[in-house]
Order: structure tokens, then sequence, then C-alpha cells
């Protein structure tokens, strides 16, 4: 006759608590093996994602793809006609975010450039939106635009740094760093930030139009 041990309160309250702490610890590995698994998922999409984008630089910048990875947000654009643009409105199309001044000589070059691209039919669809960064009076900044005969390109204004900033503490919690002037940002029709690339940039080029294809269709 098998020898049993004796059943007693203790022992079954003993066998309770290992019973648990097993179960518990069982769910604590497989949530753990299922979160690893999908930050790797994750990581694995987001690396598949960014290996599309096109190579793009310019004479003297290289395209900066911004990490982590983020949308826009609603942001509130002012035109110099006095007309307002949510910029979250936009999404679904393709989007360059271009931040100049009127005392940038490079602006000069790039303006020019980036109206002609938006009447270029290869591109139907492209937004692009111009915003003067500075403190200069609207007459002043329409002077501007005048005298580099700039008719398509839609002109927006930004004089208490609301919608981008170069402080440290961006106190205004704008939501784009100028790291250089001019500076343009490249957003995906999905409402992703893909990156920037700062400085006058050939919007001609055969990269850049890589560049353009690949926001049509992310």
């Amino acid at each position: 006759m098998a020898n049993h041990a004796p059943f007693s309160e203790q022992s079954d309250q003993t066998n309770l608590q290992t019973a648990t702490r097993w179960h518990l610890g069982r769910r604590q590995i497989v949530l753990g093996i299922a979160t690893s698994f999908g930050s790797i998922a994750t990581q694995s999409r987001a690396i598949a994602q960014e290996t599309k984008i096109p190579n793009f630089q310019s004479e003297r910048y290289q395209f900066t793809i911004l990490r982590p990875q983020e949308s826009i947000s609603s942001t509130r654009l002012f035109r110099i006609d006095g007309k307002t643009t949510d910029l979250l409105s936009l999404r679904g199309k393709p989007i360059l975010l271009n931040f100049w001044a009127t005392w940038c000589p490079a602006c000069r070059i790039e303006l020019p450039i980036l109206d002609r691209l938006l009447s270029d039919r290869r591109h139907a669809g492209l937004q692009i939106l111009a915003i003067s960064e500075g403190r200069d009076e609207r007459a002043a900044v329409e002077l501007f635009i005048n005298k580099l005969k700039i008719r398509n390109l839609p002109i927006y204004l930004d004089p208490n740094n609301f919608v981008a900033f170069t402080d440290i503490d961006n106190a205004r919690k704008a939501p784009f760093a100028l790291y250089g002037m001019p500076i343009t940002y490249a957003i995906a029709a999905s409402g992703w930030i893909v990156g920037y690339i700062p400085g006058a940039v050939d919007w001609n080029s055969s990269d850049a139009d890589n560049l353009i294809k690949f926001l049509f269709r992310s």
C-alpha cells in the first residue's frame, strides 16, 4: 500500500501558492515573448520602410530621415493673403514643407525652383507650402516674393514661431525644428514625416523626383 502524505490546510495552501506562482511566471514569460516579437516586428516594419526611401542629397547636404517616426498633427498655418490652412487637412497628399527667410541668400535660389515644381504636371497633387520665418512685416514678405516673380507657390507667415523653432527649449511647442535656412521637410501622403534637407535643393533632379514619387506611394 502506497504511503501518502497526510492532507493538511497548510500543505494545501503551499501547493496553491506554488501553482499560482507557476501560472503567473508562465504568463509573464508568454507576455514577454509576445512583447518581444511585437517589438521586433515593429522595428522590422520601420527598417523595411526606411530602406525604401530613395537616397537624396544636394551639393552640400544629405537628406536626413527622422527617427523616431512621427506623423503630422493639427497645425494652423497662416497664409500671406489672410487665409488659414490646417496642416492635418492635407493628410492624404504628399507635402514639401519649406521654411525660408527674406535675409537668406539660398532661399532666393530655391523658392523659384519650388514655384516651378508646383506647376509641373508630373507631380500633380503634390502640396508645396513655403513658410516665411522671421518678424518681417507682411508687406516686406510680399515685396520679396514679387521680386522673385513667385506666381504659384502658396506663401505662409510664422512671425511668432508657432510652426518652427530654433531655441532648445521650444517654449511654444512648435512641431518643426530649423536646422538650417532654407530647410524642407518631406511628408508622405500617409502623414508620416519622412525627413528633412537643409539648403537650396535642385528639386528638378532625378533624385528629387524619386523622393517625390516615394512620398506619393507611402
